[in-house]
């Protein structure tokens, strides 16, 4: 080889290095498919050359195999199983416009939407929402303004927006079932709130998570915190920072657009005792009774459905009855007694 060729060669062995050192990397194929194809290259190397190569030609080889384990790569991709949507979910009450995410991120308007199943993406416009009986158990709301991806049958994904979940819904509520206590997680870029038996509130923002307990408690893992919070507490986690932990009453004005995503009740057959425990689930306002009230609403039974908020519900259902009752916003209770 004379001087030019030399030159020539050594130049296109560096061009072709420096091009390896640019690539973008490739999928990782599995040990054994990276092992075989390293082997046969190998086999081909030590016949074609035996121990004396030139660079030139080891490059061409290393190309060779890249190439090679690429293809693997894009094979075992293809061999990956297929993961089957689930239904997670039925719609019991919704509201306002709700649209699901297309597969081109665009927003389709919905209407006759009663399902809901693993991998689908809401979207509700401002002054939307919606009430969910949860397939394992429980009752989850969704707040106006709100983006929810329905990950798997024991998780959702809360980019942003405003949920609400009860794990022991009232009786009512005969599609919501009590339960939900085997693993309902909400998953955000913040954490991941997991309940223990409770009815707990997360909200997301442009920089902050927000968890507020109104029974029960919720285990918050964060990026940088974990923190248990348990009754009447408002957790908000702001990157690095120390939770900030505030009291929120039961009935706290926060809770207020719960009862906007009521759905419809049965009170057939059901007495006002078991009425006045659904208001309570729905409301956070406490029911006293004073004398024998406890006893007639239990025995005074009911007949019909409710398809209206709680305290628009009490008043209605209540006037047929012999009790009367107040309401005592500052102490956040319902006093019932006997008008006889």
């Amino acid at each position: 080889m004379n001087e030019f060729d030399q030159s020539t060669s050594v130049q296109s062995d560096d061009a072709l290095e420096q091009l390896l050192k640019h690539a973008s990397p490739r999928p990782t194929p599995s040990p054994s498919d990276e092992a075989a194809v390293r082997q046969a290259v190998r086999a081909e190397w030590r016949q074609v050359s035996g121990r004396h190569q030139s660079r030139r030609r080891f490059l061409n080889y290393a190309i060779a195999a890249t190439v090679l384990i690429g293809v693997f790569s894009v094979f075992s991709v293809f061999r990956m199983p297929v993961v089957e949507a689930v239904q997670v979910a039925t719609i019991d009450k919704s509201f306002g416009s709700i649209y699901l995410l297309g597969e081109k991120s665009e927003l389709r308007e919905t209407d006759d939407l009663s399902d809901v199943f693993s991998g689908q993406t809401i979207v509700t416009d401002a002054k939307a929402g919606m009430a969910l009986a949860w397939g394992s158990g429980g009752s989850l709301r969704v707040d106006e303004n709100t983006r929810l991806e329905f990950t798997t049958d024991k998780s959702v994904y809360l980019k942003s927006g405003r949920l609400y979940f009860d794990s022991e819904p009232s009786v009512m509520m005969a599609s919501a079932k009590a339960g939900g206590s085997d693993g309902f997680v909400v998953i955000t870029d913040y954490g991941e709130v997991a309940h223990v038996g409770t009815q707990f509130m997360t909200r997301v923002d442009a920089d902050n998570l927000t968890v507020s307990v109104r029974e029960g408690q919720v285990d918050v893992d964060s990026a940088y915190q974990r923190h248990v919070a348990t009754s009447g507490q408002q957790v908000t986690f702001s990157g690095r920072q120390q939770p900030t932990v505030l009291s929120l009453g039961a009935h706290a004005q926060e809770w207020r657009w719960v009862t906007r995503t009521s759905p419809p009740a049965d009170v057939d057959g059901k007495s006002i005792y078991e009425f006045l425990h659904w208001v309570h689930r729905e409301t956070g306002l406490e029911t006293r009774f004073d004398g024998q009230a406890e006893q007639v609403a239990r025995n005074a039974l009911l007949k019909g459905t409710i398809n209206a908020e709680p305290l628009d519900a009490l008043q209605r259902w209540m006037a047929t009855t012999t009790l009367e009752y107040d309401v005592n916003e500052s102490e956040g209770v319902i006093y019932v007694r006997d008008n006889r």
